[in-house]
This record gives structure tokens, C-alpha cells and sequence, in this order.
């Protein structure tokens, strides 16, 4: 009974905004422990109070009002697990409706509870190491290239770490080469995921456009003996020549922004919808393209931070050089490529970051369209003017690709329709993009004298050289006495700063926040997601992200 009194009491002083900053806080936490104690007594106005708190503006100029909000989500998805008296069949549309109200950190907060929603996303059991039992198959380079029918062998060409050309069945033969110094693991993978999802024809609303394995006497892990060194081959391949061989489509090397010229609006769009579409599907399944393009928050900290200066999207940091990593994506006309960058078994909360991975590249890669018409119109003009290419973009086929991707995307992801959210872009996103895409307006990297500490006196004017700085500036600088800054962008925001684009981060946690919810609602049997808790819209609706 004291519980009781104390929930009851709790509600009401949070519903009559009794409570300052540091009391509600903890005022969630009184609400966490009955739910956990007695899930049973948990009431509309339970909801409702929760819901009051994510509402309300008062809090706002407060540092970490993000983690009053999280709290209060993270109470809501407490009852949804726990109860089954009612009040958690408010939960799902109140979150969805908050994802359109809401902006800021409250509008953060409830994408990420709706992202970890505990979907269903096994995925098929990878193998954890190469087999023993069968070692990689000897064969010299010569016997390869004439058992795979190369068309024409003396004119093979490098594609980063694989070696391709046409064959006479018409495919494209390549043969992948490890790194040096890497195990056989992921391109046992890549193998391996290619002889899977052959029987997976579900993934691809036509025929999903697969390479297929070449093997040698059912092998299909190779030791390539006598290859020919090339000029060409920049990346230090492996010093057993271990690779994998496989037949791969004509167009697999194609990249949708590699030759925007010889595409029309329609034949582009296409692509994207095939590739979203795939992507989805796979997501849904379990199945995860964890390197869909690289990126990162900052390519020059990798060695020293712990996170590898892999770009964590959720936190809206800068987004280092945006165009460079869209150069050769992991996704072709054809479909996705590089297997070896599969995962499965992940969870809920990886799905979401994953699937806004996913979202986000594809976007990047479309504004990269327009950037490569003119390629040689990029960094800063000769008075130090950030060149200005806005008009290279053509904004109707821009918003189509958008809008094209993120409904093929959720029809991949839900089985479903989508819904009238996505039939339009948010006001203000694409004028945000191309206002950040077209103007190389961040440019600037800091090379940290810490980083500077990690490299030999080679590797230091090295890297500078590679970054454009001419030998007699190189010299003027000594390793780790004061920080240097290079130009490398263009990058989307400041060094050590938010991203330029900030309506596209909530774009994209709204999108992979509404297919996580949809996934969950259809898998628990709650219906088609909807909205409508009877409480006011937010004041400052004008002022949030999404009209």
C-alpha cells in the first residue's frame, strides 16, 4: 500500500510540474522501481506522467536534460516489457508521436529507445574460424587466370586488392587478394556469405545479382603462386598470396556515382530503390552490411582513439571527408559488394546504428552524384573561397533519391507500404544538404601533436606530402613541436565540431526509429503503429525538425 501511495503521489507531482530538475530525475527513478517491483499496479497515469516529462519544455536550458529524457523513454519501454494491464498499449504511438514533436535531445532520446526495441534479428551463424581440416588450395597465377577464362589475361586491371577482367561467360572474374598481414577469415567469409544468400532470393524484389565462388578441387581459400607485380597495386597484398576467386556480375564494379553523365534520372533512381531495397531485406533478416561506405569522425586519430575515429552518427559529430568516402561504395549498379563486411547475431541497438549507417551512405553517395559532374571543382580557389558547386545539384532528382532509398529501404525492412512520412522530405533538408554538400566550406584538419608523436619522421612528411603540402612547407615544420593544420575536405562540419547537417542526423534517427517500431508492433502483434496520446502538442512545434 505505501508503494501505492508513493507511485500515486510521484505521478501527480510530476503531472503538476511540482518537481525541479534534480527531483524529477529522480522522481523516474521512484517510477522504475515500483514498475520493477509491482508491475501489475501500473496505471494510464503512470504513462502519462513519463509522457509529461518528454512534453515539456521546462527543462531545457539544463546540460543534462538528455539523460532526464532517456530515463524517462527507457521507464516507458520498462512498462511496454513488463506489463500487460493496458496502460503499455499507450506506449508505442505516444514514442511515435513524439519522434514527429519533439527536436533536440528529447527528439534523440526517443529514437534511441524506439531503436532498441528487442526486434527479432538472428541472423544465420557465421563461422567463427577457417577449418583447419582444409588449407588454402595451391595454384599458380597462370593455371587461374586460364581456368577462370579470363577474356583477355595480358589486360587485367586492379580494383583496390582484386584483380579483374571480363571472362567469356560474360561475368566478370575477379580474384581478391588478402591484406598483408591479414588471417584468412574474412575472405573465408565473403566466400562463404556468397554460397548463403544464393538460396536467399526472398532478399531481392527480383533476382538478388550475386558473384559466385570459383573454387579449386572444392576449395575455396587459394595460395596464388607466381603473380606478376604491378605498378598499379598500391595496397600490400598478402605474402602467401592467399585470395579468393569468384564470378561476379558485368556491372559489378559500375558505381551508381562513378559516371553520372551516362545515367538518366530514372535509370539512377532504380539503383538506388534495387540496393535500398536489398539492404533492407537483409537488415530485416539479420543479415548486416557493417561497411557500407567508410565513415569516420576523424580518419588521422584512428591509432589513438578508442573508438578507431569510426563515425558513431547518434552523437552528430563531424563527418570527415564526406566526398572522399563515397568514392568507391560498397554498393554497385548490380547490388552490394564486398561480402566480407556481413555480419550477423547483432543486436537490436546495433541494427538501428547499422541501419542508420545504411540510410546516411546512401544519401551521402547520391549527393556525390552531382559533386562528380565536376570533379575539379572541389576544396578552395586561389584567394582561399571555399568553391561553391551548389548549382551542379539537381534538387528534384536529389529529393527523388532521397525519398526513393528510405521507402525502398522500409518496404525491405517491414514487408510493408510505407507510411505518409515518408512520401515527403522534412522542410529545410535539402536546402541543408546542398547548401553543405555544394560549399567546401570545412576544409581544415588539426594534425594533434599526440598523432604527430605516433608516426617515424618518414611517416610524418609523408603523410603531409599525401595531403597536398609541398616539400618546402614540409620542411618547415618539426614532428610534434605545435599542431599543424592541412587541408583535407571537404569534411561535413568543423575540425572538433557538429556536423554541418544536423536536420539529416534527425532525418535519419526518425526513419530507423519508425522501422524499428513497425518491426516490433508487427512481430508482437500491436497492429500497424500508430499515433495518439491525448495530451498537447509541444509548444514550439514551428521550431522542430520535422514538419
Amino acid at each position: 500500500m505505501l508503494l501505492d501511495i508513493t507511485r500515486k503521489e510521484t505521478e501527480t507531482r510530476i503531472l503538476e510540474e511540482a518537481y525541479d530538475f534534480s527531483a524529477s530525475y529522480m522522481a523516474v527513478h521512484t517510477l522504475t522501481d515500483h514498475i520493477a517491483s509491482r508491475p501489475e499496479s501500473v496505471t494510464k497515469k503512470t504513462v502519462h506522467a513519463l509522457i509529461s516529462l518528454l512534453t515539456s519544455r521546462r527543462f531545457e536550458t539544463q546540460r543534462q536534460v538528455f539523460f532526464l529524457y532517456r530515463e524517462a523513454a527507457q521507464t516507458l519501454l520498462a512498462i511496454l516489457y513488463n506489463t500487460r494491464s493496458g496502460p503499455e498499449k499507450l506506449i508505442i504511438p505516444s514514442l511515435t508521436e513524439l519522434l514527429f514533436e519533439s527536436c533536440g535531445r528529447c527528439h534523440r532520446a526517443v529514437a534511441e529507445a524506439l531503436g532498441s526495441l528487442p526486434i527479432d534479428s538472428r541472423g544465420p551463424a557465421m563461422p567463427k574460424a577457417v577449418s583447419t581440416e582444409v588449407p588454402p588450395q595451391a595454384v599458380t597465377f597462370k593455371n587461374l587466370i586460364r581456368e577462370m577464362d579470363f577474356s583477355d589475361p595480358e589486360n587485367l586491371t586492379w580494383q583496390g586488392r582484386s584483380l579483374t577482367g571480363p571472362c567469356g561467360n560474360g561475368s566478370r572474374g575477379v580474384i581478391k587478394f588478402a591484406r598483408r598481414d591479414e588471417t584468412p577469415l574474412p575472405l573465408f567469409l565473403e566466400s562463404w556469405w556468397m554460397e548463403h544468400l544464393e538460396a536467399r532470393q526472398d532478399l531481392s524484389p527480383g533476382k538478388l545479382p550475386l558473384p559466385t565462388p570459383f573454387t579449386v578441387d572444392g576449395v575455396h581459400l587459394l595460395h596464388v603462386q607466381g603473380l606478376p607485380s604491378s605498378p598499379a597495386q598500391e595496397i600490400p597484398l598478402h605474402h602467401d598470396g592467399l585470395a579468393i576467386a569468384f564470378f561476379a556480375p558485368g556491372d559489378y564494379y559500375h558505381y551508381p556515382n562513378g559516371a553520372p553523365a551516362i545515367h538518366a534520372g530514372n535509370e539512377i533512381r532504380e539503383i538506388f530503390i534495387q540496393n535500398a531495397h536489398i539492404l533492407g531485406a537483409m537488415t530485416a533478416r539479420g543479415i548486416v552490411h557493417t561497411a557500407l561506405i567508410p565513415l569516420f569522425h576523424n580518419r588521422v586519430q584512428q591509432s589513438r582513439r578508442e573508438d578507431m575515429g569510426i563515425y558513431d552518427w547518434e552523437r552528430g559529430g563531424r563527418l570527415d571527408q564526406w566526398l572522399d568516402s563515397c568514392r568507391h561504395p560498397n554498393f554497385s549498379i548490380s547490388g552490394p559488394r564486398d561480402f566480407e563486411h556481413f555480419e550477423s547475431g547483432l543486436s537490436p541497438r546495433e541494427i538501428h546504428h547499422h541501419m542508420g549507417a545504411h540510410l546516411l551512405s546512401l544519401i551521402l553517395v547520391a549527393g556525390s552524384i552531382f559533386r562528380n559532374r565536376h570533379p575539379e571543382m572541389r576544396g578552395v580557389d586561389k584567394e582561399g573561397k571555399p568553391v561553391d558547386t551548389r548549382h551542379l545539384f539537381d534538387r528534384s532528382l536529389f529529393s527523388e533519391l532521397i525519398k526513393s532509398s528510405i521507402t525502398a529501404y522500409h518496404r525491405g525492412f517491414t514487408g510493408r507500404e510505407p507510411r505518409e512520412f515518408f512520401t515527403d522530405l522534412p522542410r529545410g533538408l535539402l536546402h541543408e544538404l546542398i547548401t553543405a554538400m555544394g560549399q567546401d566550406r570545412d576544409m581544415e584538419e588539426i594534425l594533434r601533436v599526440d598523432d604527430q608523436g605516433r608516426m617515424t619522421q618518414e611517416e610524418f612528411e609523408n603523410f603531409l606530402g599525401a595531403k597536398g603540402m609541398p616539400k618546402k612547407k614540409i620542411s618547415s615544420h618539426t614532428k610534434g613541436k605545435e599542431e599543424i593544420a592541412i587541408l583535407t575536405g571537404p569534411h561535413l562540419g568543423g575540425f572538433n565540431q557538429r556536423i554541418s547537417t544536423p536536420l539529416l542526423i534527425d532525418y535519419v534517427f526518425t526513419c530507423c526509429s519508425l522501422f524499428m517500431s513497425e518491426r516490433y508492433a508487427e512481430e508482437q502483434g500491436l497492429g500497424g503503429v500508430s499515433v495518439g496520446l491525448d495530451h498537447q502538442p509541444v509548444p514550439g512545434m514551428d521550431k522542430a525538425v520535422h514538419p
